[in-house]
């Protein structure tokens, strides 16, 4: 392993072991978000009901001020009417909805509610004799009475008819009933926040459980995965939720290209058994039989040439593969430059000039265009294209090379030849590794099947394309699409 995947390794585990799972991390989100949002609320309505009943006992202090300093700028014996009012209010009242005390700066106390003065002495109050207006909106003050009641307290000051003479006003609210409903809408508010934040976290782990089900069955399946499970898949992963849906259909694609390369991989490991075993068979039964009895030097001679020419095509299959193995290293990099593709070509058809005079064919090329890639392995596929269009071809074949240069930048080169053409069937075929078509076996045995593969694989290595069309009896037709060069190579 490499010091960067121990790296990686190294942090993934402390990553899982100093972090919550992905379930608490749900809960914990969604726990947070309700108890946020239930505390915003349960604050709102608290300050709101709050807000309301404090300024209606506000109001109706401004209400009894208003109708008490009417009565003093108006009434000239104004200290015997208002005490009419707040005595009788203050003797057949157990606990007096409000308490009022009229006093002089110089005077002092003028009149009052009944035993107001044990209950809420004037020190108690806000003063308003250095005030320069007659009252103080925001004065208010909350004050527990020697009796265990709740008073609002607030002063005013008046002037009377009598010149330079002010007048104080002290109002005290009886709010005790207003507190202590305050008092017990607290606790009641409280004892439900609780129960709702614990329902929220109940509720929070339930739904994270459910949502998260679907990873479980995702972990179940890929732990239940082996060669001969490869077919198992995740059941209706359409009808999962809509982040989870793209996991679980990119699992079971991933799934079904496994099952693709184990399939291939078999009938690759099979097809390289198979001709493998031929030229090794082939060179142990020339071998027994010359060693079955004593043989002429030239019949060794013969031996001895057949089993080079098995090696040569042994060692010819060799290189193949490991030219695609190394190709499908990532740190292999191809060496592209901008070359002309006819060079190439004529190089390939000088090469086959023999091979050509004997299957009298005849081979023509046309066209012009740069491609951006490696010349050595352009010329491999072009090698392999002509000698496939050479074998497996009547005697007299005509093998055509157009280079077409598209509008876009992109180069396609075309090899069209008349020979014996390919079915359908095998049409979806011819790029596997070792696989031959019956009719080539016979015309040209010495083949491994990997030429056509090779050129795949190599189109593959500069981001290209290859296609193929064919109609037995009249010919086959091979496409390579070369993708446009990058900006700035010119």
């Amino acid at each position: 392993m490499s010091s960067e995947d121990s790296e990686y390794f190294d942090q993934c585990g402390v990553v899982k072991t100093c972090r919550l799972s992905l379930t608490m991390r749900l809960v914990l989100a969604y726990a947070l978000s309700a108890i946020t949002l239930l505390l915003f609320t349960s604050v709102f309505l608290h300050s709101t009901v709050n807000n309301v009943m404090e300024k209606a006992e506000k109001n109706y202090i401004d209400d009894r001020y208003h109708v008490f300093r009417a009565v003093i700028e108006t009434q000239p014996d104004f200290a015997d009417v208002i005490k009419q009012v707040i005595e009788w209010e203050g003797v057949y009242a157990t606990f007096p909805e409000y308490y009022a005390r009229i006093q002089s700066r110089n005077s002092g106390i003028l009149v009052e509610t009944l035993s107001m003065d044990e209950l809420i002495p004037t020190d108690k109050f806000p003063t308003t004799f250095k005030s320069a207006i007659k009252e103080d909106p925001e004065n208010y003050i909350l004050f527990k009475g020697k009796n265990g009641r709740s008073y609002l307290l607030k002063s005013f000051w008046a002037d009377t008819l009598a010149p330079s003479q002010r007048i104080e006003i002290l109002i005290a609210k009886d709010v005790t009933a207003e507190t202590d409903l305050i008092e017990k809408k607290h606790q009641i508010i409280i004892s439900i926040l609780i129960v709702l934040i614990l329902f929220a976290v109940l509720c929070s782990f339930v739904v994270a459980r459910k949502v998260l089900m679907p990873l479980g069955e995702l972990a179940k399946v890929a732990n239940l995965i082996t060669l001969d499970k490869i077919g198992l898949r995740i059941k209706n992963p359409t009808c999962w939720p809509i982040e989870l849906r793209s996991s679980a259909i990119a699992f079971n694609s991933m799934l079904d290209r496994l099952k693709d390369s184990f399939k291939q991989i078999s009938e690759y490991t099979a097809n390289l058994a198979h001709e493998l075993r031929t030229p090794v068979n082939n060179l142990m039964g020339e071998t027994e039989i010359v060693l079955s009895r004593e043989r002429t030097p030239e019949e060794y001679r013969m031996v001895l040439e057949s089993g080079h020419e098995e090696h040569m095509r042994l060692m010819r299959m060799i290189d193949a593969l490991l030219f695609m193995a190394r190709g499908e290293n990532p740190a292999n990099h191809i060496e592209n430059s901008l070359f002309d593709p006819m060079d190439e070509i004529t190089k390939v058809c000088c090469f086959n000039e023999a091979l050509a005079e004997e299957k009298q064919a005849q081979i023509s090329s046309k066209g012009e265009g740069l491609i951006y890639g490696d010349p050595t392995l352009f010329r491999r596929v072009m090698s392999n294209l002509v000698t496939n269009a050479l074998y497996y071809s009547y005697p007299g074949v005509k093998i055509v090379i157009s280079v077409i240069k598209s509008k876009d930048h992109y180069v396609d080169v075309v090899v069209s030849d008349t020979g014996y053409g390919i079915s359908e069937e095998d049409l979806n075929h011819v790029f596997d590794r070792f696989y031959r078509v019956m009719s080539s076996r016979s015309s040209y045995p010495q083949g491994s099947g990997l030429g056509l593969s090779i050129v795949k694989f190599i189109m593959q290595l500069h981001k290209g394309e290859v296609t193929i069309q064919s109609r037995l009896g009249q010919g086959t037709t091979v496409t390579l699409h070369f993708p446009a060069p990058p900006t700035g190579v010119v």
